[in-house]
């Protein structure tokens, strides 16, 4: 799967100046926020995330850090923000 991942990133022109690691530290994020969605919606609102914030990080691309992510769009929202 890792060798699909890096080799669709390299593909698409989203490698840029992002090394190995960082695109795998991504890719494991990525998955972390995936598991997210096997949680109910009471148990995301307690975290602090609701199922479209889940499924937006879910969806963003290997450049960006999906847990980061979703947790700055929790943080934006608990200030009143929302991105």
């Amino acid at each position: 799967m890792r060798d699909f991942v890096l080799e669709r990133a390299i593909s698409v022109g989203e490698m840029g100046h992002f090394s190995i690691p960082q695109i795998l530290r991504r890719w494991r994020a990525r998955k972390a926020v995936g598991k997210l969605r096997d949680l109910d919606d009471h148990m995301l609102s307690d975290i602090g995330v609701d199922r479209e914030d889940v499924e937006w990080a879910a969806g963003l691309p290997l450049t960006v850090n999906a847990a980061l992510a979703l947790e700055e769009r929790a943080w934006q929202r608990s200030r009143g923000r929302r991105r």
